[in-house]
């Protein structure tokens, strides 16, 4: 929640177990265990400008304790779906990927925004638009050393990561993805070269041999806000409900996703009917990701007056 400044993020997860997430990912034949949520120690006077940065030490701390959950579950044999919370949390859970896997691990940013600011670029100081930056092993020479995260050392090459989704780019992270070369595809590029061509050509870039653990971080805000409305990122001419479930699609059909992280979705910023809509879309591409398998058909967006039961019909497979 501190890695950015609106109030909601950390009701995400209550609302997506009450969307009936665990059910339907078992009636597609998901062996499911909730480790319910994590509690988290808030810094006493964080949130001054710290190196740039706000909340440091309270998302520093915070994602220490993700790192070592995601690394606990995995070792488990179990695949991990991480609950946010802002963005910020995937430091936590890629870091924990990483430590798991002890190799090379490769990163699918599905996202409105690259998330690749650092301390130095960043005219917020919110955390939720640094992460990339702190992960990637290309980057620490532009990093001033923060309190918080005196643990995390980076853990992945810009080599293994993709975006997918992008449509708001701040023009030092612009820089960055052209000079470290980051394969990058827009909402426009999924439009207009199809969600099969783009995830082949991430897949080729990204992972060529077929061998890594993949690692799905994604952001809600990559879908237009007349899908999943409840963000307090919205940005318009995002992804479609077909583009969103076709991408969680063609990663199950990998057969190597290990961890995801859905992130950014607020309860707070939209009305009951459109916080429902939205954590309905959310869980089936949950389901698509981990089972590959449709649960539901959507009929029609959200309006004020509708209950959740109006948005959509039961289709069985």
């Amino acid at each position: 929640m501190y890695g950015q400044p609106l109030k909601g993020p950390d009701t995400a997860p209550d609302l997506l177990r009450s969307s009936y997430l665990e059910s339907r990912l078992k009636k597609k034949g998901a062996s499911v265990y909730d480790y319910g949520n994590l509690q988290f120690e808030t810094v006493r006077n964080d949130g001054e400008f710290v190196k740039g940065c706000k909340h440091s030490r309270t998302v520093g701390l915070a994602n220490s304790q993700i790192a070592e959950r995601v690394e606990m579950v995995l070792k488990t044999e179990r695949k991990v779906l991480l609950l946010g919370g802002d963005h910020s949390v995937a430091i936590g859970s890629i870091a924990g990927h990483s430590n798991f896997s002890k190799r090379n691990v490769a990163v699918i940013w599905v996202d409105a925004h690259p998330d690749i600011n650092t301390p130095l670029t960043s005219l917020s100081g919110h955390l939720h638009g640094m992460p990339v930056s702190f992960l990637s092993r290309e980057m620490p020479h532009i990093h001033p050393k923060l309190p918080g995260f005196e643990w995390l050392n980076p853990c992945i090459s810009v080599k293994n990561l993709a975006y997918i989704g992008l449509r708001s780019i701040d023009p030092e992270e612009q820089d960055f993805i052209e000079k470290l070369n980051i394969c990058a595809f827009s909402a426009k590029d999924v439009r207009t070269l199809g969600v099969d061509f783009v995830m082949s050509a991430i897949m080729s870039q990204i992972d060529p041999w077929d061998r890594l653990p993949i690692h799905l971080s994604f952001d809600v805000d990559a879908m237009d806000p007349g899908i999943i409305p409840a963000t307090g990122t919205p940005v318009k001419c995002g992804l479609n409900l077909k583009e969103g479930l076709d991408i969680a699609k063609y990663i199950f059909k990998t057969g190597r996703l290990s961890v995801m992280d859905v992130v950014e979705l607020n309860p707070k910023l939209s009305s009951k009917a459109e916080s429902n809509w939205s954590a309905d879309v959310i869980v089936e591409i949950i389901v698509r990701a981990f089972c590959g398998r449709r649960g539901y058909h959507f009929m029609s967006e959200p309006k004020e007056e509708e209950s959740p039961s109006d948005l959509y019909t039961i289709r069985e497979d």
